[in-house]
C-alpha cells in the first residue's frame, strides 16, 4: 500500500468517507500499530510464547480485532 504514507493517505480517506472516527491519521496508525505490543514478546506486562496453546493465540487475536475496531469505529451519532 505504499509504506507510511500509503497507510496515511488510507486511513484519511476512511475518516473522510466516515468509516473510523476523526483524529490525526498518524495518531491512529500508531494506536493501530502500538495495541498488539500488549501481548508482543516485548511487552512489560506479559511476554506471550509460541509454546502457548494457539486458542489462547486465537482468542487474544479476536479481543485484540474487536478493541481496535471500537477504539477506530465513528463516533455514535456522527
Amino acid at each position: 500500500m505504499g509504506g507510511r504514507r500509503g497507510r496515511l493517505r488510507a486511513i484519511a480517506e476512511s475518516r473522510a468517507a466516515g468509516r473510523i472516527r476523526q483524529g490525526d491519521p498518524f495518531d491512529v496508525m500508531a494506536m493501530v500499530i502500538t495495541t498488539p505490543m500488549a501481548w508482543s514478546p516485548v511487552s512489560s506486562v506479559y511476554a506471550a510464547s509460541a509454546q502457548e496453546p494457539a486458542s489462547v493465540r486465537e482468542q487474544r487475536r479476536t479481543l485484540l480485532r474487536d478493541r481496535v475496531s471500537r477504539a477506530v469505529a465513528p463516533a455514535r451519532g456522527a
